[in-house]
């Protein structure tokens, strides 16, 4: 018996690949709408809330309370530093004022800070202590005599003489209140943002 053709097994011709966008249809529908899935109760369902063919998601509320946290937090802050200015600005007046002027020795420089502790006899003969920063770069060295002007009716609250001390914390401590007061500002609009977002997303879902 003579063996039957059989067809040779050798791999079919290689064939050119498709043109580019063979196959991809002209029209896509949007990405969401009634052009997508048609009028309501007819067409595909609604797809389900955080599907890539569904309205986008509105942020999360956790932005919204972290932003309004921050906004209190920094008005808090804010308040702090107008107070503590407000007062700076006042206690240089009230020296300049009523303070008065006498010879005192420094008895400790504490580094980084340059808080310096002073050693002195009031106009009523009474031994006093007081403590304050000093602001210049030249910091006194211990057991050195120096210039201070204190409070008559509360000797531990004292300054370089003719320093203003007072003033330029006073300052610092308003540039801080205007920082404060600008993240203040920015929290607040950006958490009005996020619900904004948030409204127009459940307006968008609530047509589905």
């Amino acid at each position: 018996m003579e063996p039957q053709w059989q067809p040779p097994h050798d791999s079919p011709p290689p064939y050119p690949p498709p043109p580019p966008g063979y196959g991809v249809p002209a029209y896509q529908p949007p990405a969401y709408g009634p052009g997508a899935y048609g009028p309501p109760g007819h067409g595909w369902p609604p797809p389900p809330q955080g599907s890539p063919w569904g309205p986008p998601a509105g942020p999360h509320v956790v932005w919204a309370a972290l932003l309004w946290g921050l906004a209190v937090v920094s008005l808090i802050g804010t308040l702090f530093c107008a107070i503590v200015a407000a007062a700076g600005f006042w206690s240089n007046s009230y020296l300049d004022d009523t303070g008065v002027t006498t010879t005192a020795t420094v008895t400790n420089v504490q580094p980084f800070t340059d808080t310096i502790t002073v050693e002195f006899t009031t106009d009523d003969g009474a031994p006093a202590t007081a403590e304050f920063v000093w602001m210049t770069s030249d910091v006194p060295a211990v057991g050195e005599e120096i210039q201070i002007t204190y409070d008559p009716t509360d000797p531990s609250f004292a300054f370089e003489a003719g320093s203003d001390s007072g003033a330029v914390l006073a300052v610092v401590y308003v540039v801080g209140a205007i920082v404060g007061l600008a993240v203040v500002i920015g929290a607040v609009i950006g958490a009005v943002i996020v619900h904004r977002k948030r409204g127009k997303a459940k307006r968008q879902r609530a047509t589905w």
